[in-house]
């Protein structure tokens, strides 16, 4: 009887630790804040989407807010086509990303909207400040993303994007 219960004393004292992950089904929640626009930087942007990569591969659940200028690097163009879409991934990025994700060559992408798309796929919920799009006259009317190329943004009020701040866990402005 003695030597079950310094068994069983041994193994709580092992897993006691691990207990509470084990149980807990809440996931940490980061937001990227992108602000800047392409044209004013193109590296606020950019690294962010690794960063957003890093943070789905983590396992965090992963919001991305699209605002202010940032906005304008998401419009349609003249050529049905927004800023970014067709910007190319440059090959020494992508070789280090292949490396510290892991993965083949083949899987990252050569471009940024095809990186955008597989942002999405993986996870990443993005959402576009919809007061800036009228306010850049990209949109007619509050709640659209008609001249947007990413029809998953959701475009949000005021009140959720305050809400998407002070929820998350990790907030990151780029």
């Amino acid at each position: 009887m003695k030597k079950r219960w310094i068994i069983l004393s041994l193994l709580l004292i092992l897993f006691l630790p691990i207990i509470p992950e084990a149980f807990s089904e809440e996931t940490q929640t980061i937001l990227f804040h992108l602000k800047t626009g392409l044209k004013h930087d193109d590296a606020q942007i950019c690294v962010a989407y690794n960063e957003i990569w890093a943070a789905l591969e983590e396992g965090l659940k992963v919001n991305v807010l699209i605002d202010a200028d940032a906005t304008n690097t998401f419009k349609i163009g003249w050529f049905g086509k927004d800023d970014i879409q067709e910007y190319k991934l440059p090959e020494r990025l992508r070789k280090g990303l292949a490396t510290q994700f892991e993965v083949p060559l083949e899987q990252v992408p050569e471009t940024y909207g095809a990186y955008l798309e597989m942002l999405n796929q993986k996870g990443a919920q993005f959402y576009i400040n919809s007061a800036f799009l009228v306010l850049a006259k990209i949109e007619e009317q509050m709640g659209t993303v008609e001249n947007v190329s990413a029809k998953f943004f959701q475009p949000i009020t005021l009140k959720n994007m305050l809400k998407l701040r002070t929820t998350a866990d990790y907030y990151l402005v780029y």
